[in-house]
């Protein structure tokens, strides 16, 4: 019988045989470490393997797997007809494919590290010492033979780093098993269940919504146009809770976000007690992501690139309670999971004026057509034009006609970049009022459409600038830069 360790110790006379034991193995390595300094140095020999297996079959050959947690928790995993593992309790998925995988090879496969002793007087007097009075887990697998093996692993053994003490039902022995066996079978139902990952596609989101548990929109940004314009990134709007050019960049890493969207864990069905419980039955917020019919690609495995249809639908998230801080509970269609807080937050805690355009001039250049541009009854009409759909002109490239005559592209190219970095000077306050616009810009894009820009004073150095019908910001005087013939 070989010496046990465990957490408390009570006298008895197994334990008094097991000091004689020490002393006696102590008195021996004394005069082996004698003899020893006298040899000649030889190289170390390899530790002793004393492991084994409990069990050794084939993973197909577990039909079920029942485990009962230190906590209370218990479930049961049963084997369907395509090899997969489901809840026996009938719900309508099946386990994580690693999770599963794991479990199975653990039962088929049991291996133990050591045996400790074969006298099961040892342990069963006192079987708290050991944590297996009430054990950390208890698994018990079914075999496709009609046979079964029931294992229960209690606390660290303190002999290595990582083992446990184990018995198996049936074996008067005691085990030792690695932290890594009783880590796979120690699992959360919770962990068992798949994690789904919401389908949102960036390039076919035309609009984001979030509302209050009443319903009351909060927060909502949309595409002005279709998906396939080409300057369908520099076309979305604020719509709530105020109307207003939306930030070419706020929106990309909105839609990142959203796109990057994954839930946590699995925490329950979403039935009416459930939905009460975490706070889902009037939600803390509901975050809509509207795609539009469209298709997506990606470079699979082999190297091909595939490409993939998607009809129009919309995405709902409902947000709930926030235990900690730091994740939500979340229902996705009939399920609960949790998401990190922060993953969230750019959709639980909306900041719409942060993701307002700073900038007047929304369009690249490389989408515009034309600009219309009216002051004190001067009109100046900039036509952009492609040399090669006209046929006019040696070079390749475009050209710009200012009231239908050519004007040098290099330099209106150069003012319009200054012009597309032009910033606001600061928000109006409430109830600002301003003076009719004395200036009006019409940028015409190449998809169709159009963007204006007027300004009118407001307190005689600065601007109110109203873009697209929205007013929330000022310019100072004279901040819009010149394009060429304005200054004529």
């Amino acid at each position: 019988m070989q010496k046990v360790e465990r957490r408390t110790h009570r006298e008895n006379k197994h334990r008094r045989s097991l000091w004689l034991a020490a002393a006696v193995l102590l008195l021996a390595g004394g005069i082996a470490a004698a003899v020893l300094l006298n040899q000649p140095e030889e190289k170390p020999t390899a530790a002793e393997d004393h492991s084994g297996l409990i069990s050794d079959r084939k993973t197909e050959e577990v039909v079920s797997v029942t485990v009962e947690r230190r906590d209370g928790e218990s479930w049961t995993l049963i084997r369907d007809a395509e090899g997969n593992l489901r809840p026996e309790d009938g719900g309508d998925w099946t386990a994580d494919t690693q999770t599963a995988a794991l479990l199975q090879e653990a039962m088929a496969q049991l291996r133990y590290e050591e045996i400790l002793t074969e006298d099961p007087e040892v342990y069963s007097e006192s079987p708290a010492d050991f944590g297996l009075e009430n054990p950390r887990v208890t698994v018990t697998a079914r075999y496709a033979d009609g046979s079964s093996l029931t294992v229960h692993i209690g606390n660290d053994t303190g002999l290595e780093e990582g083992w446990s003490y184990m018995t198996a039902e049936g074996d008067g022995r005691l085990y030792a098993v690695s932290s890594g066996i009783a880590d796979q079978l120690d699992v959360e139902y919770a962990l068992l269940h798949p994690v789904v990952r919401p389908e949102i596609y960036g390039a076919l989101l035309d609009r984001i919504t979030v509302s209050d548990g009443a319903g009351n929109v909060i927060a909502r940004w949309e595409l002005r146009g279709e998906i396939t314009d080409r300057d369908a990134a520099s076309n979305w709007a604020v719509t709530a809770p105020f109307t207003c050019p939306a930030d070419e960049e706020a929106i990309s890493n909105l839609k990142k976000s959203a796109e990057d969207l994954r839930l946590g864990t699995y925490t329950a069905d979403a039935g009416a007690a459930e939905k009460s419980k975490y706070g889902l039955e009037t939600p803390r917020r509901i975050v809509e992501f509207h795609m539009a019919e469209g298709s997506t690609g990606t470079v699979g495995d082999s190297g091909v690139y595939d490409v993939q249809d998607h009809r129009e639908r919309t995405v709902e998230l409902r947000i709930g309670d926030s235990p900690d801080g730091l994740a939500d509970y979340v229902q996705y269609g009939d399920e609960i999971f949790t998401v990190s807080h922060f993953t969230l937050a750019a959709f639980a805690d909306p900041d719409p004026m942060a993701t307002a355009a700073r900038y007047p001039v929304l369009t690249p250049l490389a989408s515009l057509e034309g600009i219309t541009i009216e002051e004190n009854g001067r009109k100046l009409e900039y036509t952009l034009r492609d040399r090669e759909k006209t046929g006019e002109g040696e070079n390749p490239g475009r050209q710009v006609l200012l009231n239908g005559e050519e004007i040098p592209w290099e330099g209106f190219e150069a003012a319009y970049d200054r012009l597309l970095t032009v910033t606001f000077s600061g928000t109006l306050p409430e109830g600002a009022e301003w003076k009719e616009a004395y200036k009006k810009y019409t940028f015409r894009t190449l998809s169709g459409g159009t963007h204006t820009v007027t300004l009118g004073d407001w307190d005689g150095v600065h601007d109110a600038v109203t873009v697209d019908g929205s007013t929330l910001f000022y310019l100072i005087r004279g901040g819009m830069t010149d394009l060429p013939g304005e200054d004529q």
